[in-house]
Order: structure tokens, then C-alpha cells, then sequence
């Protein structure tokens, strides 16, 4: 077969008849495993795995993108149950939490803001629908068919604010069949959890699918003052489909999916110094409670720190083929995503100094996408689209002191409408190589007003604004033979500008530019040892100019800090990504990744709160920000390594899977990450760091032959490793560094019942 024909191959799976497509999960055709016809006479091929990346149906190896695809399968054996976890399977991925503040980034590239007027650079969309901010960004993982990982800006056809990379997670799809699953999970902390499917084909045009989860487990941080556990898990999930295909050139399918999580996050615990020299408040002589205990998750502060999540989600995918070489798919999504955060310990120690009595975080969004994919004879093909998307965000925030209720109101509220259209054209120039030119308008249109008041004196500010970029991608890539791709790429990427909701509204009104990023990318992916090895090697240079942080700022007559976004000069990242999987014997895989990561600042002057009479960097006399000069004791950043940036990052899986019996099967798996020193603040303070560190998973099934039943016993962070998720630097005589841990030890077994 030559490399003419394997692309042609390729394109016919991504214009499969609609009726096919439709029972594979509709437009949006979530993924699947495509065996190559010769892979089933050896089991220790690897199979072809058909992504959706790029809004057709085609082979990973065959799209000149940084992707990680997994699977459903993996994700159950190890351990994977949110987005969060994908670290363990990904490169170049980093993920934490401080409360419900979800902090995702990717080559080093995350989100700026804290606040609801603040994007990722890391995109996630549930079944095509992009999420609006990053509160919403860690759903949990139910009955899921696949994740896409998708590394560097996603400018074109994924372009929401995906300057750093974008998440994409598709849940299983009603299938023409009758049948279902029941699993129930025991584990240490009292963890019971039950989930499950029920699929039925009413007909050969109706087929539905309902899927549900319950879990529940005591909390792993231990709040010895009052006597309470946070960390908890209690998560209720349920999700119908329906699946329509009156013709085989049109099908329409329908999600609904409500989720409640009264899982009660720590808000913020004193994890350590934030200045080596300056004791915290628990290690002075006055401090009349017991000193917290990290390594045994135990913390003493007075409030009980409660949250409670409420989501519904609605997709709708039209799908119409309107010729064998032309599709249309309409995605139409709706998610009203709602969360409560009370009682909350703002000191983090006994003290009744001050606390968030409510915060709340309300976001509704909806969203609109007309694409169209055409194969334009046997050289070229086309993908074209429009997206919409209207979000309504507010977040009201309540603060009292011991002496003053509601000391400090914020009742900030945001509207954006997105408009943005797109289209790529892929070019077959000879029979090895291919041309692909893209790019997407942009146009986001946000509105701010803040009410507020501090003291009891009330305030009123309001802003708007409309950014607007065109963002291009170009790219040669050249197959010398049929397993192998080379390809070079040069994109450009965008992410809005906004405004700070949970500023000092004492000041103006704290307004940030767009940050951009042209990124230059060079990759190879190969198949080699008849298919039983998978490599990928990439190359990239990020070049970002107003790159987005987060700063905080001591406003001097009130001695309160308070968060900024603000925008550095530039920023540069230089990387190399290596992947493989390998099936070396029958019945063992090996995955793996490598990550080196040179991600720095260009010329950045700003004030560190933790030192605020530093002398001033003499390259930052003069400095301004945001037209005015920055005050005394600006540093200089440049050469400083990003945020949750490490530099080296790994990550490797073995699976091993044999007969027992005639009828039953064993697999063992055991996941391994590891990654460097990571800092948690633009002024790379060793004490607001996490040093190197690894985490071990592990699981082991027993299964009967045909799959009918299963026994999974797994473990997560076997080692029981104390790590930080996430940390920040305070500031004043008895700084210090306040967080969250990660996950400690779990275990439990899974029973799962086929039927």
C-alpha cells in the first residue's frame, strides 16, 4: 500500500455512512479502536487508534498534532477518575487544586486568574462543548469512551483560549445493543460506590443509553479542632442519551447529565514558611493550639469549610450527510454550573479572625457550532465552521471579622459572547506529502460591573471590552512510508482579554490584554517491529507575548494584599515530548513519556509581597505597568521558570495480561509518574515549590474470558507520598506558604457484572 492510498484509507473512515457513524457515537465519534485487518492473527500488534481531534474520524498516527488518546479501558485500570489524573497517563500535563480553584496547565501554560473574569489556557470540552471557565474543569469520569490530550495551541479548529493545549472528553454513545454493567467499589475510608449503564436499542432507528454513579467516602484531611474531615467524597451522577436515526444520511442525539458533589474540599491548610526566616503564626510562643501534622493529613483550624455543586448539562449533535464526501454537524450545549462554598477558614488556623461566610460560583453557558467536513476529490479535503458561545458568570463573595459582619461584599457578574469562524484546507501535494493551511476569527465581548462595599462603604464599578485575534496554522507533513509521519508546523494562539472580579476595588478597574503565542512545532510518529512499536518524538518553541499572570499586589494604605492579572513582557518555551507504546510479547504493553520543559520569563518586572523593601532590579528602574511606573522594590523575572512548568516530567505504564484458566484472565498494571521541582509563583520562592517527587498506581484483575465479570483490586499513591498540589506565598511578619496536599494512599477492590 503506498502512502497515497493509506490517506485516502484514512479519509473514508472520517466520511464513515452516518449511519454507521451514528451508532459509533454520532458526529462527534467517540473514539474507538480500529484493528488493522492482519492485527487479528497476532495479538501483540497494536492496534490503530482513530481520534477526533481534528472533526473527522482518523488514525492518531495520520494528524500532525501532539495527541494522547485513552481509552476507557485504561482509564479503569488506572485509576483515573477525573481530569485531574490524567497526569499519570499524559506528558507534559500538570493539575492541582486549592479548594475549587482548578489549576490546569500544559507545557507549562495554564490560567492566569483565580476569579470568574479569568480563562484557562488549557481548554476542556465535555462531548464538544468547550467549558466556559475553570471551576468547571475536573468533572468526574463516568461511563467515558475516550480522552484526547491534544499539546500546544489549539488555534483553529479547538481555538477557544487554547494557547497551551486542550482537553477533550466524549462520553460512550447509545449502541445497538441490549445490555448494561453494574460495578460497586469498597476501599479504605469507608469508600462505597456504585455505578453502571443500561443501553437498549428500542428500535433499529431508537437506541438509548442511561448511566449512573454513587460514591462516598470519609474525608482524608483531618480538621482535629473541631473535630470534622475534609477531602470527603459524596458525588451523585446520572446521564440519559438518546440516539436517533430516522435515514442513514441524518441522526440526532441527545445528552442530559445532572451531577451533585457535596464533597468538602479543604479550603487552604499552612502547609510551611513562606520566608525560611519568618516563623508562622503556629510556631509562635503565643500560639496556644497544637502544631499542624502534615504527614499524618492533620490540621487544626475552626471552620468547617463546606461546598455543594450542583450541574445539569445538555448536548444536542445534528448530524446530516449531505453527499458521500460531505457531512454538517450541528453541536448545540447548555450547562448550568452551580457552586455554594460556605464557612470558610480564611487564616487557616483556630484563631476566629476572619472567614468567607459564602462564596458562590454561578456560571451558565451556552454554545452553538456549525461544522462542516468535505473531501474535495482525491488530493484535498476541508473542515469549516462558526461557534458561538454566551456565558453568564457572577460570584458573590461575603467576608466577615470577629467585630464586623460582612465586613467586605464583592457581588462581581460577567456577560461574554464569543463569536469566532474557521476553516482548514489539506492539500495532498505528491503522494508522501501534504500541505495544511487553517486559521480562525475570534471575537470575544465581555461586560463587567461589581458591586461592593468595604466597612459598610459601598462601591460601583463596570468595564467592557471586545478582543479580537486571527489565529493561522500551516503545515508540511511528509509520510516516507506508510507507518511512518514527519511533519513541521507554525500556529498561532490566543487567549482573551478581561478583567480581575476579585481585585481591590479600591483601585481602578484591574482590566488585562490578550496573551498570544506563535508556536513552532516539529514532530515524528512511527510504527515499527511489525506494529508491535509505537513512537512519537516532538519538538516545539513557544514564543508568548503578554502572557497572563497572576500577581498580588499590598495595597499600602490597607496592608491587604490582593490578586492582579497582569500581563509580562514575553515569555519563551522550548521543549522536546517523547512517547511510545510497545507490545514486545503477548499480552504486555508498555507505555511511557519523557518531558524536558524550558519554560522561562523574557523581561518582567514586578514587586514580590513577601519583600516589599527590596531594592529595586536596576533593568526595572523606570518600569512600568499598565501606564503607570511599578512602585520601589520591583525584581526583575526574566529567566525565572514559569508556574507548573518542571522541567523534566515522566511518566510509564507496563500491563500484563494471561490465562488463568480456560476461562479466566489475569492483568496486572502498575502506572509510574514522575517530575522536578515545580513552583507554585512567578518568583520561583523555593518554599512555594514542590521538589521532585513520584507516584505509583497499581491494580490487578481477575476477569472471565468473555468479560461477563470482573474483580479489580487497585491502589493509588502506593508509596503514600506527601506532596503539594498547589501553593501560595502569604505575606507580613509570620508569612507563610498556604495550600493543598494530593491525594494520599487509597486502595479498594471493584466488582463489575456485564450483562
Amino acid at each position: 500500500m503506498n502512502s497515497k492510498m493509506n490517506r485516502k484509507t484514512t479519509r473514508r473512515v472520517g466520511a464513515l455512512p452516518i449511519g454507521v457513524a451514528a451508532l459509533l457515537g454520532s458526529v462527534a465519534l467517540p473514539v474507538y479502536a480500529l484493528a488493522q485487518t492482519s492485527a487479528s492473527s497476532d495479538e501483540a500488534m497494536l492496534e490503530e487508534v482513530v481520534v477526533t481531534a481534528e472533526k473527522r474520524a482518523e488514525g492518531l498516527q495520520n494528524i500532525p498534532i501532539a495527541i494522547t488518546a485513552v481509552s476507557s479501558t485504561t482509564l479503569e485500570r488506572a485509576g483515573a477518575k477525573e481530569v485531574g489524573d490524567l497526569v499519570q497517563l499524559t506528558p507534559s500535563l500538570q493539575f492541582g487544586t486549592r479548594s475549587t480553584n482548578i489549576f490546569i496547565a500544559m507545557r507549562g501554560i495554564g490560567q492566569a486568574g483565580q476569579d470568574i473574569g479569568s480563562q484557562s489556557g488549557v481548554t476542556v470540552a465535555l462531548d464538544g462543548a468547550p467549558l466556559l471557565n475553570h471551576f468547571m474543569m475536573n468533572p468526574a469520569f463516568m461511563d467515558i469512551e475516550r480522552v484526547e490530550v491534544l499539546r500546544g495551541p489549539q488555534g483553529t479548529i479547538a481555538g477557544r483560549n487554547a494557547t497551551g493545549g486542550a482537553i477533550n472528553i466524549y462520553s460512550k454513545a447509545p449502541a445497538n445493543t441490549n445490555d448494561g454493567s453494574l460495578s460497586v467499589t469498597l476501599g479504605d475510608r469507608e469508600r462505597i460506590g456504585v455505578k453502571g449503564h443500561i443501553n437498549r436499542a428500542f428500535s433499529d432507528q431508537l437506541l438509548g443509553r442511561l448511566s449512573f454513579q454513587r460514591e462516598e467516602a470519609e474525608g482524608w484531611l483531618k480538621n482535629d479542632f473541631i473535630g470534622k474531615r475534609n477531602n470527603d467524597t459524596d458525588i451523585f451522577e446520572v446521564r440519559g442519551q438518546l440516539l436517533y436515526t430516522p435515514t442513514e444520511t441524518f441522526s440526532l442525539k441527545g445528552l442530559v447529565d445532572y451531577t451533585r458533589d457535596r464533597s468538602d474540599p479543604g479550603f487552604a491548610q499552612i502547609l510551611g514558611r513562606a520566608d525560611p526566616a519568618r516563623p508562622t503564626v503556629p510556631e509562635l510562643p503565643t500560639y496556644a493550639y497544637p502544631q499542624n501534622d502534615p504527614e499524618n493529613l492533620t490540621f487544626y483550624f475552626n471552620e468547617p469549610n463546606r461546598r455543594d455543586v450542583e450541574s445539569v448539562r445538555a448536548t444536542a449533535v445534528a448530524t446530516w450527510e449531505l453527499s458521500p464526501d460531505v457531512t454538517l454537524t450541528s453541536t448545540t450545549g447548555f450547562i448550568d454550573h452551580e457552586i455554594d462554598l460556605t464557612d470558610l477558614d480564611v487564616d487557616a488556623t483556630p484563631n476566629t479572625n476572619s472567614r468567607f461566610d459564602w462564596i458562590g460560583i454561578y456560571a451558565q453557558q451556552t454554545t452553538q457550532e456549525l461544522t462542516l467536513t468535505a473531501n474535495l476529490g482525491e488530493r484535498a479535503d476541508i473542515v469549516a465552521g462558526a461557534f458561538y458561545m454566551r456565558g453568564e458568570s457572577s460570584e458573590p463573595l461575603y467576608l466577615s471579622l470577629p467585630t464586623f459582619q460582612n465586613y467586605l461584599v464583592y457581588l462581581p457578574e460577567e456577560t461574554l459572547d464569543s463569536y469566532a469562524a474557521y476553516a482548514q484546507f489539506r492539500y495532498q501535494l505528491t503522494d508522501k506529502l501534504r500541505a495544511t493551511v487553517g486559521g480562525r476569527y475570534t471575537t470575544d465581548d465581555k461586560s463587567y460591573e461589581m458591586t461592593s462595599s468595604v466597612a459598610g462603604m459601598p462601591r460601583v464599578s463596570s468595564d467592557s471590552g471586545k478582543f479580537s485575534a486571527f489565529t493561522p496554522r500551516f503545515v508540511l507533513d511528509y509520510t516516507p512510508t506508510d507507518e511512518t509521519l514527519i511533519y513541521a508546523s507554525v500556529s498561532r494562539g490566543f487567549k482573551s482579554g478581561g478583567f480581575n472580579t476579585l481585585g481591590d476595588v479600591s483601585m481602578p478597574v484591574n482590566r488585562f490584554n490578550p496573551e498570544y503565542v506563535w508556536n513552532y512545532e516539529a514532530g515524528l510518529k512511527t510504527m515499527m517491529f511489525d506494529r508491535r512499536l509505537r513512537m512519537s518524538l516532538t519538538g516545539f518553541y513557544a514564543d508568548y507575548s503578554n502572557l497572563q499572570q497572576t500577581v498580588f499586589r499590598l495595597n499600602d494604605q490597607t496592608q491587604v494584599r490582593f490578586p492582579r492579572v497582569e500581563n509580562s513582557t514575553s515569555a519563551t518555551i522550548k521543549g522536546v515530548e517523547f512517547e511510545a507504546e510497545a507490545n514486545p510479547i503477548r499480552g504486555l504493553r508498555l507505555t511511557g513519556a519523557v518531558t524536558y520543559l524550558d519554560a522561562t520569563f523574557g523581561f518582567f518586572c514586578n514587586n514580590d509581597p513577601l519583600y516589599p523593601t527590596a531594592p529595586t532590579s536596576p533593568s526595572c528602574v523606570g518600569a512600568r505597568r499598565d501606564g503607570e511606573l511599578l512602585p520601589p522594590g520591583a525584581v526583575q523575572l526574566e529567566g525565572n521558570a514559569l508556574t507548573q512548568a518542571p522541567r523534566w516530567q515522566s511518566n510509564l505504564s507496563a500491563q500484563y495480561g494471561f490465562p488463568v484458566t480456560d476461562s479466566l484472565n489475569l492483568t496486572a498494571r502498575v502506572d509510574y509518574k514522575w517530575q522536578s521541582r515545580t513552583y507554585f509563583d512567578i518568583y520561583n520562592n523555593r518554599q512555594n515549590s514542590q521538589a521532585a517527587y513520584g507516584l505509583l498506581n497499581g491494580s490487578v484483575e481477575l476477569a472471565s474470558a468473555d468479560r461477563a465479570w470482573a474483580l479489580l483490586a487497585w491502589v493509588r499513591n502506593a508509596a503514600d507520598e506527601r506532596y503539594i498540589s498547589q501553593g501560595s506565598a502569604g505575606s507580613g511578619a509570620t508569612a507563610a506558604v498556604t495550600g493543598s496536599l494530593g491525594l494520599p494512599r487509597m486502595y479498594g477492590v471493584t466488582l463489575t457484572r456485564q450483562f
